[in-house]
């Protein structure tokens, strides 16, 4: 257990006439959306649309970052969520993030919703609505390693003649939607998970805390053996908070900071270090607990290693907002006071990003302000006011690729930054099928290595990696690798569809014959199309949208490709 003395060295300034709604419950997302290198934000929640002090409708919104200063882009009075979670993740591979959100609408109290959002570059589009969750969370990730990003769903859903269930459900992306593997891994409420590579093997490992489905408290670390996971050890129970990972000491392994109660219900808050081989060691920090908590990580002070800042309710109920900066020289976390931040509680979310692009970590924060009598929530944004410089990474020098097996193995090394070292660096994997292009792969990875299955792969591949330090900068990218793999032939069968994109006929070009054609949304859905021969299809009947054609040819082999209708 730590005392932790205090410093007086963070300092931050609120960021007045900003255009957010002081959400009731919600949660946030943050990322570049329409790619201008600056990050805007996706708040979920719920509003006082009458101003009477009373929370009455589900809202979410949509906030486009201009070059620093945040407007109203989009605006969803339907399909909006809150007690919810919401991710960015590129469901399609075109290039710009889309958005998954799961929660409830004041609409049903029981309709729990899961809402796929396309990112159609200027703003969002529905594609698909399924059953959800409350009191849980999102993860996005590439489980099964064919580039397309999958991701897990936990919480509690009501399911009718059944009631309340709680379990990990995960939705593997197949390029025509999503694929539900239901009750994947025991599940939480209340609580926190993360899919991570806790021991550097490249497989993803499963981290879980809060209420299991006998209501019981839990804390279990469970290792991919085999694509299976193994239950490796049991923590001390929590719930009622998040929790976050990050390299804090310099030995290139994650570890994990944790927010909520303890086995008694009192305030909790601790960091893990991990000792290489995905075992943690609990450093609970006294004195310091909160509840109903959230917590995020980043090197806000620019000394190049990771920080914290926690939000969430005190023993007294009071709101509390605690940053938390790395002693690499003692190996711990002190304190910071003065910090200029508003104390905001429970109920809400919290974000550590760079918003004004200079290179210095800002905060986000959003929660209920217990000490206004009429205990609204507030939303607030801060501006990081460090004097110290920090400088943007750079890239990987030494790419390498080899084929194991069945496994297209990625590494590199030769990064650097002028502050946090190389151990603590993370990376985005970029993988394409023409130069400069991402449209196999292209997500971030905590290890300086990674790998693809050889099955999601054309023959020729373009990959490049960039760097990513504690303060979230972004290198350049690497120079760009041309690599030929030893696909089977099979697989290098070449097909085009042209003109896309399409007003009405949409017409394939194959050497080998086509046996069969259909057409999916972009969630999955098999609509319904015209053949005009076995090589067109018409396309006229369809509304705008992306489209998957998936293509069967007599050899056996299926090829799917993304058309839009225009």
């Amino acid at each position: 257990m730590l005392t932790l003395t205090s410093v007086s060295a963070q300092q931050f300034e609120e960021v007045t006439g900003t255009p957010f709604k002081d959400f009731f419950y919600s949660a946030s997302a943050v990322a570049d959306f329409n790619n201008d290198e600056y990050q805007d934000l996706f708040f979920t929640g719920a509003i006082d649309s009458d101003n009477d002090n009373n929370v009455d409708v589900t809202f979410n919104e949509f906030y486009q970052n201009n070059s620093g200063t945040f407007a109203v882009q989009q605006s969803f009075d339907t399909n909006a969520v809150h007690l919810s979670d919401v991710k960015s993740i590129d469901f399609d591979n075109d290039g710009l993030p889309d958005l998954v959100t799961t929660g409830l609408s004041y609409n049903d109290v029981v309709n729990y919703q899961q809402y796929y959002f396309k990112n159609t570059g200027s703003g969002f589009e529905l594609v698909e609505n399924i059953p959800g969750r409350i009191f849980g969370g999102l993860n996005v990730f590439d489980f099964d390693h064919d580039g397309k990003q999958d991701y897990a769903l936990n919480g509690m859903q009501y399911v009718e003649d059944t009631g309340f269930t709680n379990y990990l459900d995960l939705y593997t992306n197949t390029g025509n939607g999503f694929e539900k593997t239901e009750n994947w891994m025991p599940g939480i409420s209340n609580g926190d998970f993360k899919i991570i590579d806790i021991n550097n093997d490249n497989e993803l490992d499963y981290i879980v805390y809060g209420f299991d489905a006998d209501q019981n408290p839990v804390f279990n670390i469970y290792k991919n053996t085999n694509g299976n996971f193994v239950l490796s050890q049991e923590l001390s129970v929590v719930n009622d908070g998040k929790m976050a990972y990050a390299d804090f000491n310099n030995d290139g392994f994650l570890d994990l900071v944790v927010t909520g109660q303890d086995a008694d219900y009192n305030g909790y808050l601790a960091y893990f270090l991990n000792d290489g081989s995905g075992n943690f060691t609990e450093n609970k920090i006294e004195g310091e607990g909160v509840d109903g908590a959230t917590v995020q990580v980043g090197d806000l002070n620019n000394d190049g290693y990771y920080d914290f800042v926690v939000k969430g309710d005190d023993e007294n109920y009071d709101a509390q907002v605690k940053i938390f900066i790395y002693q690499p020289s003692e190996n711990n976390f002190i304190k910071a006071e003065n910090t200029g931040i508003y104390n905001l509680g429970s109920g809400g979310s919290l974000q550590v990003f760079d918003f004004d692009n200079d290179q210095k970590l800002d905060i986000m924060i959003n929660g209920f302000d217990w000490a206004d009598p009429d205990m609204m929530p507030r939303t607030k944004l801060y501006k990081n006011l460090t004097t110290e410089t920090n400088q943007k990474p750079n890239a990987p020098t030494e790419l390498n690729i080899t084929e194991n097996g069945d496994k297209v193995m990625f590494s590199w090394n030769g990064a650097s930054d002028d502050k946090t070292p190389e151990n603590v660096l993370q990376y985005e994997l970029s993988v394409g099928s023409e130069p400069g292009k991402s449209d196999i792969a292209k997500y971030v990875v905590t290890t300086k290595s990674w790998y693809l299955k050889k099955e999601a792969l054309p023959s020729e591949i373009f990959w490049s990696v960039k760097s990513i330090d504690a303060a979230k900068v972004y290198s350049e990218s690497s120079e760009e690798q041309t690599s030929l793999l030893s696909v089977s032939e099979n697989h290098t069968t070449k097909i085009a569809l042209y003109p896309n994109p399409v007003k009405d006929i949409v017409h394939i070009k194959s050497k080998e014959k086509v046996t069969s054609v259909k057409v999916y949304s972009i969630s999955g859905q098999l609509v319904s199309t015209k053949f005009v021969s076995a090589q067109s299809v018409d396309f006229s009947m369809l509304s705008n949208g992306i489209y998957i054609v998936e293509i069967t040819l007599q050899n056996g082999q299926k090829i799917t490709e993304k058309v839009i209708k225009e």
